[in-house]
């Protein structure tokens, strides 16, 4: 993904929903607590661990 791009709430809950944590923050560049936490201040429901 390119450092610039803006995702919308809906692309980035259904990207949530489609890989693993690990794996989305990684092409993100940070970590997977770090997605979390934007995930939580959008009020985007993120899967269970494991």
């Amino acid at each position: 993904m390119s450092p610039s791009q803006i995702l919308s709430r809906r692309d980035l809950y259904d990207l949530v929903w489609s890989k693993p944590m690990t794996a989305l923050a990684q092409e993100f560049g940070i970590s997977d607590r770090g997605l979390a936490k934007v995930c939580s201040r959008h009020r985007i429901p993120v899967p269970p661990r494991g």
